[in-house]
């Protein structure tokens, strides 16, 4: 059975080509023609010589991520990206979906590290629709380079923010951001790319020991989706805090800072009501005291799903923007006067179900209504 070239990382791709072909300097121009001039066939790396494309079609190919979909937000830049990825040992075939955010100056790519997502966050619709797989580095980083071809546009950011939890496909989150920010291939700087999670035991700090490691990951930046700072109504929204308790998250979080000195966020979606009491104001200013820190406040985005308590509040009624919006800039006031570092999350793309907390498939082999071109 052939293998994905994408897979590799570069001391892997010229073991390959030393042991094919007797030159492991082949190997670098392999990975160039991949990763930074992203060469979509064997037979397209004109570098190598005849004699190990032929031998390298024998056993590998290269397979990246096939687009189905590309969805336009009417009130922003936003695009959605559908993709097919390659069909499991039994044939089944899967989708993905992949955003581009532009701003000024910025096009980042939130991209996807499993089908679906085994924590199950009762406000995410990827949650909602269960867990099938891990995906591979090949799958996590074609996102990136399908986008870039797609849309035109050099990406300048990447945030693993899109369906899965990049904490539960750890190995292949790592390798791929190696390859990602490798010298030799796409180059994008480490301060550029922000891997989130929703925490997990050991977890974060390996991560920090991990991206030490090596220099080009060292300036990864971490995210934790917090969303609230009561154990209690966290783990009624995030099942998984229930063994992960936020006292030992925020000590993995400072040894985090204390190894790497990279900032930490917070993501916080707003519930009104719920998360924004005065007892969780308290608790945020001295969460923002553990180490530098900023909090990104998100507007939370209702889903096609039933949600459970605490926040069947919002089941079958129509959420009052204005007063929502109101409770928002409160909570961003309070904790600015309390000298906390605080953002409020701009929405893009919710108009296609591409914003925070909304990616999902329906249905893994068809195409729904939900993918509709705008």
């Amino acid at each position: 059975m052939k293998k994905n070239l994408l897979n590799y990382s570069l001391d892997e791709l010229k073991e390959i080509a030393a042991e094919l072909d007797g030159r492991a300097f082949r190997g670098e121009q392999l990975f160039e023609a991949l990763h930074k001039r992203n060469t979509d066939t064997i037979s397209g790396v004109k570098s190598i010589g005849r004699e190990l494309i032929q031998k390298l079609e024998e056993k590998y190919y290269i397979g990246k991520d096939e687009n189905k979909l590309v969805t336009n937000s009417k009130a922003d830049k936003t695009q959605k990206f559908l993709f097919e990825i390659e069909p499991d040992h039994k044939g089944n075939k899967y989708l993905i979906e992949t955003v581009l955010i532009r701003e000024e100056g910025r096009n980042t790519v939130c991209v996807s590290t499993q089908v679906g997502c085994n924590v199950g966050c009762e406000f995410c619709a990827t949650g909602k629709m269960g867990f099938s797989k891990n995906l591979t580095v090949a799958e996590i980083i074609s996102q990136v380079y399908q986008v870039k071809k797609i849309s035109g546009e050099e990406i300048t950011n990447i945030v693993y923010m899109g369906m899965g939890e990049p904490f539960l496909n750890y190995d292949n989150m790592l390798k791929s951001l190696k390859i990602l920010t490798h010298p030799k291939g796409m180059n994008l700087s480490s301060k550029r790319i922000t891997v989130s999670t929703v925490g997990f035991k050991d977890k974060i700090k390996k991560f920090a020991e991990d991206i030490l490691s090596d220099k080009e990951i060292k300036n990864v930046k971490l995210a934790l989706s917090l969303h609230s700072t009561d154990n209690g109504i966290r783990e009624s929204i995030i099942p998984t805090s229930k063994k992960n308790k936020l006292g030992m998250i925020y000590d993995e979080l400072s040894y985090f800072y204390s190894r790497t000195k990279n900032k930490v966020t917070y993501e916080y979606i707003h519930f009104p009501g719920i998360n924004d009491t005065e007892e969780d104001i308290k608790r945020l200013v001295r969460i923002s005291k553990m180490v530098p820190c900023n909090i990104n406040v998100i507007p939370f985005h209702p889903i096609n799903f039933e949600l459970k308590t605490p926040l069947n509040i919002y089941n079958g009624s129509d959420i009052d923007i204005s007063l929502s919006n109101k409770k928002l800039f409160e909570l961003i006031a309070k904790l600015r006067d309390e000298k906390v570092v605080v953002n409020l999350r701009s929405s893009a793309g919710v108009d296609i179900n591409a914003a925070c907390g909304q990616l999902t498939i329906s249905n893994q082999n068809t195409l729904t209504n939900h993918h509709k071109v705008i």
